[in-house]
């Protein structure tokens, strides 16, 4: 019994962080989004700085995919519980 007590205390903690890290992907894409668009609104004009518009494109592709990740990760978790 105790140790399907345990089991259960670490599977809440576990979806209690991937659900914590989901929020703060979320923030961190909507933050590099908002970063890329003046760059955007920039490359009408020069394209000086589409090294670092593609730069955090790529960001914001790999914080996609690990917001993708931890939201499978947590669905999985949570329905194990």
């Amino acid at each position: 019994m105790a140790l399907d007590e345990t089991t259960r205390q670490v599977n809440k903690r576990a979806v209690d962080a991937l659900d914590e890290a989901n929020y703060h992907l979320g923030d961190a894409n909507f933050n590099v989004l908002r970063a890329v668009q003046p760059l955007e609104g920039l490359s009408k004009y020069t394209n000086a700085h589409d090294a670092a518009l593609e730069e955090l494109r790529a960001v914001a592709a790999r914080i996609d995919e690990a917001r993708q990740d931890v939201a499978r990760r947590l669905m999985a978790e949570s329905e194990d519980r």
